[in-house]
Protein backbone atom coordinates (compact mmCIF):
# COMPACT_ATOMS: atom_id res chain seq x y z
CA UNK A 1 0.00 0.00 0.00
CA UNK A 2 1.22 3.49 -0.82
CA UNK A 3 0.77 6.22 1.77
CA UNK A 4 -1.60 8.11 -0.55
CA UNK A 5 -4.00 5.14 -0.35
CA UNK A 6 -3.88 5.06 3.44
CA UNK A 7 -7.51 4.78 4.55
CA UNK A 8 -6.62 5.49 8.17
CA UNK A 9 -6.27 9.17 7.20
CA UNK A 10 -10.08 9.21 6.99
CA UNK A 11 -10.57 8.14 10.59
CA UNK A 12 -11.42 10.10 13.70
CA UNK A 13 -8.28 8.72 15.35
CA UNK A 14 -6.07 10.24 12.67
CA UNK A 15 -7.91 13.57 12.87
CA UNK A 16 -7.04 13.71 16.59
CA UNK A 17 -3.40 12.81 15.98
CA UNK A 18 -3.10 15.27 13.10
CA UNK A 19 -4.52 18.09 15.22
CA UNK A 20 -2.07 17.31 18.02
CA UNK A 21 0.79 17.32 15.52
CA UNK A 22 -0.23 20.70 14.10
CA UNK A 23 -0.46 22.17 17.60
CA UNK A 24 2.89 20.61 18.59
CA UNK A 25 1.15 18.72 21.37
CA UNK A 26 2.03 15.10 20.56
CA UNK A 27 1.79 13.01 23.73
CA UNK A 28 4.75 11.11 25.11
CA UNK A 29 2.81 7.84 25.34
CA UNK A 30 -0.26 6.71 23.38
CA UNK A 31 -2.53 3.73 23.82
CA UNK A 32 -4.09 2.71 20.50
CA UNK A 33 -6.92 0.26 21.16
CA UNK A 34 -9.57 -1.46 19.09
CA UNK A 35 -10.23 -4.65 17.16
CA UNK A 36 -7.28 -6.24 15.43
CA UNK A 37 -7.18 -5.75 11.69
CA UNK A 38 -8.85 -2.31 11.81
CA UNK A 39 -5.64 -0.30 11.48
CA UNK A 40 -4.07 -0.06 14.94
CA UNK A 41 -0.66 -1.04 13.57
CA UNK A 42 -0.85 1.11 10.44
CA UNK A 43 -2.02 4.15 12.40
CA UNK A 44 1.06 3.79 14.63
CA UNK A 45 3.40 3.44 11.63
CA UNK A 46 1.77 6.40 9.89
CA UNK A 47 2.21 8.57 12.98
CA UNK A 48 5.90 7.60 13.11
CA UNK A 49 6.18 8.66 9.47
CA UNK A 50 4.42 11.97 10.09
CA UNK A 51 6.69 12.81 13.04
CA UNK A 52 9.79 12.18 10.93
CA UNK A 53 8.54 13.39 7.54
CA UNK A 54 10.77 15.96 5.85
CA UNK A 55 7.82 17.69 4.19
CA UNK A 56 4.46 16.94 5.83
CA UNK A 57 1.48 17.71 3.61
CA UNK A 58 -2.08 18.97 4.04
CA UNK A 59 -4.66 16.72 2.43
CA UNK A 60 -7.17 19.04 0.74
CA UNK A 61 -9.66 16.20 0.26
CA UNK A 62 -9.69 15.43 4.00
CA UNK A 63 -10.27 18.85 5.58
CA UNK A 64 -6.58 19.76 5.29
CA UNK A 65 -5.40 17.29 7.90
CA UNK A 66 -1.66 16.70 8.13
CA UNK A 67 -0.28 13.55 6.50
CA UNK A 68 3.25 12.31 5.80
CA UNK A 69 4.41 12.99 2.25
CA UNK A 70 5.27 9.33 1.65
CA UNK A 71 8.11 10.35 -0.68
CA UNK A 72 11.01 11.48 1.48
CA UNK A 73 13.70 9.08 2.68
CA UNK A 74 12.27 8.92 6.20
CA UNK A 75 8.72 8.17 5.03
CA UNK A 76 9.80 5.51 2.56
CA UNK A 77 11.92 3.72 5.12
CA UNK A 78 9.36 3.94 7.92
CA UNK A 79 6.55 2.59 5.76
CA UNK A 80 8.97 -0.17 4.76
CA UNK A 81 9.48 -0.81 8.51
CA UNK A 82 13.20 -0.17 8.16
CA UNK A 83 14.25 3.06 9.85
CA UNK A 84 16.49 4.00 12.75
CA UNK A 85 13.63 5.92 14.38
CA UNK A 86 11.35 2.88 14.58
CA UNK A 87 11.53 0.19 17.26
CA UNK A 88 8.96 -2.63 17.18
CA UNK A 89 8.33 -4.82 20.22
CA UNK A 90 6.49 -8.05 19.41
CA UNK A 91 5.29 -10.76 21.86
CA UNK A 92 7.34 -13.96 21.67
CA UNK A 93 6.91 -17.50 23.05
CA UNK A 94 8.05 -17.75 26.70
CA UNK A 95 10.87 -20.18 25.93
CA UNK A 96 12.31 -17.87 23.25
CA UNK A 97 13.18 -14.92 25.52
CA UNK A 98 16.76 -14.51 24.34
CA UNK A 99 17.27 -11.20 22.55
CA UNK A 100 18.74 -12.72 19.39
CA UNK A 101 15.74 -15.05 19.05
CA UNK A 102 13.39 -12.15 19.77
CA UNK A 103 14.98 -10.24 16.89
CA UNK A 104 14.43 -13.19 14.53
CA UNK A 105 10.76 -13.49 15.53
CA UNK A 106 10.25 -9.74 15.24
CA UNK A 107 11.71 -9.81 11.73
CA UNK A 108 9.20 -12.51 10.77
CA UNK A 109 6.33 -10.28 11.95
CA UNK A 110 7.82 -7.27 10.16
CA UNK A 111 7.94 -9.26 6.92
CA UNK A 112 4.25 -10.16 7.28
CA UNK A 113 3.21 -6.62 8.17
CA UNK A 114 5.30 -5.18 5.35
CA UNK A 115 3.37 -7.36 2.92
CA UNK A 116 -0.06 -6.66 4.49
CA UNK A 117 -0.32 -3.96 7.19
CA UNK A 118 -3.92 -4.89 8.06
CA UNK A 119 -3.17 -8.61 8.33
CA UNK A 120 -4.08 -10.36 11.59
CA UNK A 121 -1.18 -12.15 13.20
CA UNK A 122 -2.16 -15.34 14.98
CA UNK A 123 -0.09 -17.77 16.98
CA UNK A 124 -0.93 -21.28 18.12
CA UNK A 125 1.35 -20.85 21.15
CA UNK A 126 1.20 -18.50 24.10
CA UNK A 127 3.36 -15.40 23.80
CA UNK A 128 4.45 -12.52 26.00
CA UNK A 129 6.71 -9.49 26.11
CA UNK A 130 9.51 -10.57 28.46
CA UNK A 131 11.46 -8.35 30.80
CA UNK A 132 14.58 -8.75 28.65
CA UNK A 133 12.87 -6.84 25.83
CA UNK A 134 11.61 -4.19 28.24
CA UNK A 135 15.10 -3.66 29.60
CA UNK A 136 16.52 -3.42 26.09
CA UNK A 137 14.01 -0.67 25.24
CA UNK A 138 14.89 1.18 28.43
CA UNK A 139 18.60 0.92 27.61
CA UNK A 140 18.15 2.19 24.04
CA UNK A 141 15.98 5.13 25.06
CA UNK A 142 18.63 6.23 27.53
CA UNK A 143 20.85 7.03 24.53
CA UNK A 144 20.43 10.33 22.71
CA UNK A 145 18.58 10.08 19.42
CA UNK A 146 20.25 11.25 16.18
CA UNK A 147 19.62 14.89 15.38
CA UNK A 148 16.24 15.55 13.75
CA UNK A 149 14.89 12.08 14.52
CA UNK A 150 11.79 11.38 16.62
CA UNK A 151 12.08 7.84 17.93
CA UNK A 152 8.87 5.81 18.03
CA UNK A 153 8.66 2.59 20.03
CA UNK A 154 5.62 0.47 19.21
CA UNK A 155 4.52 -2.26 21.63
CA UNK A 156 2.32 -4.57 19.59
CA UNK A 157 -0.26 -6.48 21.67
CA UNK A 158 0.65 -4.68 24.89
CA UNK A 159 -1.72 -6.96 26.82
CA UNK A 160 0.94 -9.66 26.36
CA UNK A 161 3.47 -7.72 28.43
CA UNK A 162 4.41 -9.43 31.67
CA UNK A 163 3.81 -7.48 34.88
CA UNK A 164 7.54 -7.43 35.63
CA UNK A 165 8.20 -6.03 32.14
CA UNK A 166 5.59 -3.31 32.65
CA UNK A 167 7.04 -2.40 36.03
CA UNK A 168 10.47 -2.00 34.44
CA UNK A 169 9.03 0.50 31.94
CA UNK A 170 6.66 2.50 34.17
CA UNK A 171 8.95 5.49 34.52
CA UNK A 172 9.63 5.71 30.78
CA UNK A 173 5.94 5.17 29.92
CA UNK A 174 5.06 8.04 32.24
CA UNK A 175 7.73 10.35 30.89
CA UNK A 176 9.53 9.20 27.72
CA UNK A 177 12.67 11.09 26.64
CA UNK A 178 11.92 14.31 24.79
CA UNK A 179 13.01 12.83 21.47
CA UNK A 180 10.85 9.70 21.80
CA UNK A 181 7.23 8.59 21.97
CA UNK A 182 5.79 5.23 22.95
CA UNK A 183 2.75 3.67 21.26
CA UNK A 184 1.04 0.82 23.10
CA UNK A 185 -1.33 -1.30 21.01
CA UNK A 186 -4.02 -3.52 22.52
CA UNK A 187 -7.63 -4.61 22.04
CA UNK A 188 -9.12 -3.12 25.21
CA UNK A 189 -7.64 -0.64 27.72
CA UNK A 190 -8.87 -2.80 30.59
CA UNK A 191 -6.54 -5.55 29.39
CA UNK A 192 -3.68 -3.42 30.77
CA UNK A 193 -2.73 -2.59 34.33
CA UNK A 194 -4.31 0.63 35.66
CA UNK A 195 -0.82 2.03 36.19
CA UNK A 196 -0.17 1.67 32.45
CA UNK A 197 -3.55 3.03 31.37
CA UNK A 198 -3.23 6.16 33.49
CA UNK A 199 0.10 7.07 31.91
CA UNK A 200 -1.05 6.96 28.27
CA UNK A 201 -3.33 9.06 26.08
CA UNK A 202 -6.00 6.70 24.78
CA UNK A 203 -6.89 6.75 21.09
CA UNK A 204 -9.68 4.43 19.95
CA UNK A 205 -9.17 2.83 16.55
CA UNK A 206 -12.73 2.38 15.38
CA UNK A 207 -14.08 -0.29 13.07
CA UNK A 208 -13.55 0.27 9.36
CA UNK A 209 -16.41 1.56 7.27
CA UNK A 210 -17.93 -1.05 4.97
CA UNK A 211 -17.20 1.03 1.87
CA UNK A 212 -13.54 1.37 2.87
CA UNK A 213 -13.20 -2.39 3.40
CA UNK A 214 -14.87 -3.09 0.07
CA UNK A 215 -12.62 -0.58 -1.73
CA UNK A 216 -9.48 -2.00 -0.10
CA UNK A 217 -10.33 -5.59 -1.04
CA UNK A 218 -11.30 -4.59 -4.57
CA UNK A 219 -8.03 -2.69 -5.08
CA UNK A 220 -5.48 -5.01 -3.49
CA UNK A 221 -6.94 -8.50 -3.94
CA UNK A 222 -7.94 -10.45 -7.00
CA UNK A 223 -11.57 -11.02 -6.13
CA UNK A 224 -14.85 -9.95 -7.70
CA UNK A 225 -16.67 -6.80 -6.62
CA UNK A 226 -19.54 -8.97 -5.41
CA UNK A 227 -17.22 -10.99 -3.18
CA UNK A 228 -15.55 -7.84 -1.87
CA UNK A 229 -18.98 -6.51 -0.93
CA UNK A 230 -19.94 -9.77 0.78
CA UNK A 231 -16.72 -9.98 2.81
CA UNK A 232 -16.99 -6.35 3.88
CA UNK A 233 -20.43 -7.08 5.34
CA UNK A 234 -19.35 -10.08 7.39
CA UNK A 235 -15.93 -8.78 8.46
CA UNK A 236 -17.20 -7.17 11.67
CA UNK A 237 -15.69 -3.88 10.55
CA UNK A 238 -12.16 -5.29 10.25
CA UNK A 239 -10.15 -5.28 7.03
CA UNK A 240 -7.93 -7.91 8.62
CA UNK A 241 -10.83 -10.30 9.19
CA UNK A 242 -11.99 -9.81 5.59
CA UNK A 243 -8.48 -10.67 4.38
CA UNK A 244 -8.44 -13.80 6.53
CA UNK A 245 -11.62 -14.98 4.84
CA UNK A 246 -10.02 -14.46 1.43
CA UNK A 247 -7.06 -16.55 2.53
CA UNK A 248 -9.39 -19.37 3.58
CA UNK A 249 -11.51 -19.22 0.46
CA UNK A 250 -9.88 -20.79 -2.60
CA UNK A 251 -13.09 -22.12 -4.11
CA UNK A 252 -16.82 -21.76 -3.63
CA UNK A 253 -17.12 -24.57 -1.07
CA UNK A 254 -14.24 -23.34 1.10
CA UNK A 255 -15.60 -19.81 0.73
CA UNK A 256 -18.92 -20.79 2.32
CA UNK A 257 -17.04 -22.82 4.91
CA UNK A 258 -14.96 -19.75 5.82
CA UNK A 259 -18.09 -17.61 6.12
CA UNK A 260 -19.71 -20.20 8.40
CA UNK A 261 -16.62 -20.23 10.62
CA UNK A 262 -16.48 -16.45 10.93
CA UNK A 263 -20.14 -16.38 11.90
CA UNK A 264 -19.36 -19.01 14.54
CA UNK A 265 -16.41 -16.90 15.73
CA UNK A 266 -18.60 -13.81 15.99
CA UNK A 267 -20.83 -15.63 18.49
CA UNK A 268 -17.96 -15.30 20.95
CA UNK A 269 -16.35 -11.98 20.04
CA UNK A 270 -19.20 -9.71 18.88
CA UNK A 271 -20.50 -7.84 21.92
CA UNK A 272 -23.42 -6.49 19.93
CA UNK A 273 -25.96 -8.82 18.28
CA UNK A 274 -24.26 -8.39 14.89
CA UNK A 275 -24.25 -12.13 14.24
CA UNK A 276 -27.99 -11.88 13.68
CA UNK A 277 -27.57 -9.31 10.92
CA UNK A 278 -24.75 -11.31 9.38
CA UNK A 279 -26.86 -14.46 9.37
CA UNK A 280 -29.63 -12.62 7.54
CA UNK A 281 -27.27 -11.03 5.00
CA UNK A 282 -25.07 -14.00 4.27
CA UNK A 283 -26.82 -17.27 5.03
CA UNK A 284 -30.01 -16.65 3.12
CA UNK A 285 -30.49 -20.40 3.02
CA UNK A 286 -33.68 -21.87 1.67
CA UNK A 287 -32.47 -25.45 1.34
CA UNK A 288 -32.82 -27.45 4.56
CA UNK A 289 -29.98 -29.77 3.64
CA UNK A 290 -27.55 -26.83 3.29
CA UNK A 291 -28.79 -25.37 6.57
CA UNK A 292 -28.19 -28.68 8.32
CA UNK A 293 -24.65 -28.70 6.91
CA UNK A 294 -24.03 -25.29 8.49
CA UNK A 295 -25.17 -26.53 11.89
CA UNK A 296 -23.20 -29.77 11.64
CA UNK A 297 -20.05 -27.74 10.98
CA UNK A 298 -20.85 -25.66 14.07
CA UNK A 299 -21.16 -28.91 16.05
CA UNK A 300 -17.67 -29.95 14.94
CA UNK A 301 -16.26 -26.51 15.75
CA UNK A 302 -17.75 -26.70 19.26
CA UNK A 303 -16.18 -30.13 19.71
CA UNK A 304 -12.76 -28.89 18.52
CA UNK A 305 -12.82 -25.89 20.88
CA UNK A 306 -13.89 -28.00 23.82
CA UNK A 307 -11.28 -30.70 23.20
CA UNK A 308 -8.47 -28.18 22.81
CA UNK A 309 -9.54 -26.36 25.99
CA UNK A 310 -9.06 -29.64 27.85
CA UNK A 311 -6.04 -31.20 26.10
CA UNK A 312 -4.26 -28.35 24.27
CA UNK A 313 -3.47 -31.00 21.65
CA UNK A 314 -3.29 -29.29 18.27
CA UNK A 315 -3.00 -32.63 16.44
CA UNK A 316 -6.50 -33.55 17.63
CA UNK A 317 -8.17 -30.54 16.01
CA UNK A 318 -10.38 -31.81 13.20
CA UNK A 319 -10.97 -28.53 11.38
CA UNK A 320 -7.28 -27.84 10.78
CA UNK A 321 -8.00 -25.03 8.30
CA UNK A 322 -9.33 -22.99 11.23
CA UNK A 323 -6.78 -24.14 13.81
CA UNK A 324 -5.50 -20.74 14.97
CA UNK A 325 -9.02 -19.33 15.17
CA UNK A 326 -10.28 -22.30 17.17
CA UNK A 327 -7.39 -21.97 19.59
CA UNK A 328 -8.28 -18.31 20.11
CA UNK A 329 -11.89 -19.27 20.89
CA UNK A 330 -11.01 -22.22 23.15
CA UNK A 331 -10.56 -20.16 26.39
CA UNK A 332 -14.35 -19.63 26.39
CA UNK A 333 -14.64 -23.38 26.97
CA UNK A 334 -12.85 -23.25 30.32
CA UNK A 335 -16.36 -23.82 31.65
CA UNK A 336 -16.72 -27.54 30.92
CA UNK A 337 -20.52 -27.22 30.76
CA UNK A 338 -20.50 -24.77 27.86
CA UNK A 339 -19.81 -27.25 25.05
CA UNK A 340 -22.66 -29.63 25.95
CA UNK A 341 -25.05 -26.70 26.38
CA UNK A 342 -24.16 -25.26 22.97
CA UNK A 343 -24.28 -28.68 21.33
CA UNK A 344 -27.73 -29.31 22.79
CA UNK A 345 -29.09 -26.04 21.36
CA UNK A 346 -27.76 -26.92 17.91
CA UNK A 347 -29.18 -30.43 18.20
CA UNK A 348 -32.63 -29.04 19.05
CA UNK A 349 -32.51 -26.71 16.04
CA UNK A 350 -31.53 -29.58 13.74
CA UNK A 351 -34.55 -31.51 15.01
CA UNK A 352 -36.78 -28.47 14.46
CA UNK A 353 -35.64 -28.20 10.84
CA UNK A 354 -36.95 -31.69 10.18
CA UNK A 355 -40.36 -30.46 11.33
CA UNK A 356 -40.45 -27.85 8.56
CA UNK A 357 -39.96 -24.80 10.75
CA UNK A 358 -39.06 -21.49 9.10
CA UNK A 359 -35.31 -21.72 8.36
CA UNK A 360 -34.36 -18.09 8.95
CA UNK A 361 -36.45 -17.89 12.10
CA UNK A 362 -34.87 -21.06 13.48
CA UNK A 363 -31.35 -19.76 12.78
CA UNK A 364 -32.07 -16.40 14.38
CA UNK A 365 -33.47 -18.08 17.48
CA UNK A 366 -30.45 -20.37 17.66
CA UNK A 367 -27.99 -17.48 17.52
CA UNK A 368 -29.75 -15.74 20.41
CA UNK A 369 -29.72 -18.93 22.49
CA UNK A 370 -26.04 -19.65 21.78
CA UNK A 371 -24.96 -16.10 22.66
CA UNK A 372 -26.97 -16.32 25.87
CA UNK A 373 -25.23 -19.56 26.83
CA UNK A 374 -21.80 -18.08 26.04
CA UNK A 375 -22.57 -15.00 28.11
CA UNK A 376 -23.69 -17.21 30.98
CA UNK A 377 -20.25 -18.86 31.06
CA UNK A 378 -18.25 -15.64 30.69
Amino acid sequence: MTPSDNIIYKTRAWAILSRSFEMDRIAGTYLFYGDEGTGRWFTAISLAALLNCEQPEKDSELNNISVPCGKCRNCLNIFALNHESLKLIIPIPPHENKLDKAIDLTNEVIAQKREEPFGILTSSTSTNIPIALAREVKKNLALKAPSGIKRVVIFYKMEKMLSASADALLKIIEEPPEDSILILICSKPDDLLPTIQSRAQKIKIEKNRLEDIEHYLDKYFDISKERAKLLSRISNGSIGQAIEMIDHAEDEDSSLRAVIFFLFKSLFFDENPETLAHMNEVLTLRDRFETEEVLRLWQMLIRDCSNYAITEAENEIINVDFQSGLINISPFFGDSTLAPRLAEEVKITLADLKRNVHIQGALMALVLKLKAQIKKSA
